[in-house]
């Protein structure tokens, strides 16, 4: 009984990560093709409550391929991939999944500053747990390690606007699950994956020709959990030669009742580095002394040869 307890607790929310703008695609997938030039790559990698036990570790990798895009109105379609796996703590409850994902632009004027893009995703997922990593030294049992495979469904809807120089808005609506996969680890017992629900909106404003103000918002929605995540960027356009730019930013973020988010980037030219600590104040501060989650990210995007000054943080995006 205590085994079955921990097989069905385990089967929680999906990952999350503090730094979503190097990986939107994770988020929504009407965000691959979200960038200018031919194809952007990410991977994220998060250590997470190391102070209470073993960490819960998580890793992801997503790749972005413009398949098509037309001359004029920006009307496109984008190809692209994500690989996400976690791991967490003593039990080794594992979780790891693939997904392919399909976005089409339409462009809304021949100025390339506002248009829409609707996304696909279709994803294989597995998840595993050892159940003998949860049985008492005193006892005397073996147990095989249970795995269970599933298919994945999402969709989402963004929209982007450049209405003037100084001010950009991006918005997003994703959804994953919609398919409600059956999880369980057993045949008599049949555990679906609640569908999650997701608004994002991120806004920028040059305050002067090198500095901009970026806020953030994202709130998610998954059974009876729900998360907002608010707060602000400041990006510093540091250094342009006619080889390479170089960027700088700094935020701070508020994940309601659970932990405050500092982050940095720097950006050079197609590259992009970032890193991200999460500072606890739930009820797991106690435990944890404070200590959240620590984040480092990668990305890179595949140039089209265009080289176009003061692009916004949302990195990499039209």
């Amino acid at each position: 009984m205590f085994v079955l307890t921990l097989i069905r607790c385990g089967l929680g929310q999906d990952i999350h990560f503090s730094q979503i703008d190097i990986n939107p695609v994770l988020l929504n997938p009407a965000y691959s093709g979200f960038f200018e030039g031919k194809g952007r790559f990410g991977m994220v990698y998060r250590n997470q409550w190391k102070s209470v036990s073993e960490p819960y570790e998580t890793f992801a990798f997503t790749g972005e391929w413009n398949a098509y895009r037309r001359r004029y109105y920006g009307d496109g379609i984008n190809v692209g991939l994500s690989l996400t796996a976690d791991e967490a703590g003593t039990l080794n409850y594992g979780t790891m999944q693939a997904d392919a994902v399909v976005s089409y632009f339409k462009g809304l004027n021949k100025s390339n500053n506002h248009f829409i893009s609707v996304g696909l995703s279709l994803g294989l997922g597995q998840r595993s747990f050892n159940p003998m990593d949860a049985v008492l030294p005193e006892q005397d049992e073996s147990f095989d390690i249970l795995k269970t495979t599933y298919t994945d469904l999402g969709i989402g809807l963004a929209w982007f606007y450049n209405p003037i120089d100084d001010f950009t808005i991006k918005v997003g609506l994703g959804a994953k699950h919609l398919n409600k996969p059956n999880i369980s680890y057993m045949q008599l017992d049949d555990i679906y994956l609640h569908p999650s629900y997701s608004i994002y909106t991120r806004m920028e404003y040059k305050a002067t020709y090198s500095i901009s103000v970026l806020p953030l918002m994202v709130y998610k929605h998954q059974n009876n959990y729900n998360e907002l995540l608010y707060g602000v960027d400041v990006k510093w356009y540091g250094y342009e030669t006619s080889s390479y730019n170089v960027a700088f930013a700094a935020g701070v973020y508020m994940r309601q009742t659970d932990a405050i988010v500092f982050g940095i980037t720097i950006e050079f030219d197609a590259f992009i580095l970032g890193a991200s600590y999460d500072y606890n104040f739930s009820d797991l501060k106690p435990a944890s002394n404070g200590v959240g989650g620590f984040e480092i990210a990668l990305g890179y995007r595949l140039n089209d040869g265009v080289k176009k000054r003061n692009k916004s943080i949302t990195l990499y995006s039209c």
